[in-house]
C-alpha cells in the first residue's frame, strides 16, 4: 500500500478520536457542524465507489465530478438522520476503507483522465486530491480543539 493510501486510510483514526461534544460543533460561525463535515467526506468516498472506481481504467475518461454544491447538501441533509455518534463514525470508518481496499484493488499502473480535463492522474494522485480534502477538514477541527 503506497504512503498516499496508508494517509488516506488512516484518517478514519482521526475521526474516531473526535470527541461527541465536538460533533454537534460548527467548524466556524455560520458553517457545518463536525458531523456534517464526517457525513461530507463519507459522502464523497461513496461518490467515488459508486461513479468513479468503477471507470478507472488505463486511458479511461472517467465522469466529470458532480456539482459540489448539490452534493454537499444531500451531505448535510444525511448528517441529520444521524441520532448515534458511533453509527456516523462507523459510516465513515467502513465507506473509506472500502474506497482504499478498492483503489488498491485497481492497480498503481493505471491512468486515466476526470471529464474534459486533460490531466492524467493515477490511483494515487485521485487519492492525493482527497487527502488534501482531509487536511483542510481536519485543521478545522484542530482549530475547535485548541
Amino acid at each position: 500500500m503506497s504512503k498516499t493510501m496508508k494517509e488516506f486510510e488512516e484518517f478514519t483514526l482521526y475521526v474516531d478520536s473526535i470527541d461527541e461534544e465536538l460533533l454537534s460543533v460548527p467548524i466556524a460561525e455560520g458553517k457545518w457542524t463536525v458531523k456534517e463535515v464526517i457525513s461530507h467526506l463519507t459522502n464523497w468516498d461513496t461518490y467515488s465507489i459508486e461513479k468513479m472506481v468503477p471507470y478507472m481504467k488505463d486511458n479511461a475518461i472517467l465522469p466529470e465530478f458532480i456539482d459540489h454544491d448539490t452534493h454537499n447538501m444531500v451531505a448535510i441533509e444525511i448528517a441529520n438522520n444521524y441520532r448515534d455518534s458511533a453509527a456516523l463514525k462507523n459510516d465513515f470508518r467502513e465507506t473509506r476503507k472500502k474506497l482504499v481496499s478498492l483503489l488498491n484493488s485497481v492497480g498503481s499502473d493505471i491512468s486515466f483522465t476526470i471529464g474534459k480535463g486533460k490531466r492524467k492522474y493515477t490511483i494515487d494522485s485521485y487519492a492525493k486530491i482527497f487527502v488534501h480534502h482531509d487536511k483542510k477538514h481536519r485543521k478545522q477541527i484542530e482549530n475547535l480543539r485548541s
